[in-house]
């Protein structure tokens, strides 16, 4: 099995196995804008040179849409524990939320005046895009 075909597996069953309750307490969620266009911007280049040959534009809406109502921060360590394939958590935090960024602006999430940051992270829960 190759290790493409592994990570991808990882990322699928973990999509699936975690369970689809929305979190209670009506906290902040991606539909209310989390990163800036500056992070999304620079993340783009990231997303490019880091995610593009495994993965294309349209593939996180489909996988965002698995995750409705989970916390982001648990997306966010499958992502920054797992990926690039070629050398899984090897980015730094900043480069990992500029891409989540990207991923958000691809996926029409709304932007924001204030950039996601790792502390904002667990407060965060991940809606139908």
């Amino acid at each position: 099995m190759n290790r493409i075909w592994s990570s991808r597996s990882l990322l699928a069953l973990i999509c699936v196995l975690l369970p689809a309750a929305s979190l209670a307490g009506g906290g902040v969620t991606t539909e209310d804008g989390v990163y800036t266009k500056a992070q999304a911007k620079s993340g783009k280049s990231l997303y490019e040179s880091h995610c593009a040959m495994c993965h294309d534009n349209k593939y996180f809406r489909p996988v965002l849409k698995r995750w409705h109502g989970q916390n982001l921060s648990v997306f966010y360590d499958v992502m920054s524990m797992s990926m690039p394939e070629s050398n899984p958590g090897g980015l730094m935090d900043a480069e990992y939320l500029d891409i989540l960024a990207y991923i958000f602006s691809r996926s029409r999430y709304p932007d924001a005046d204030e950039p996601l940051t790792l502390e904002k992270v667990a407060a965060i829960t991940i809606e139908d895009p």
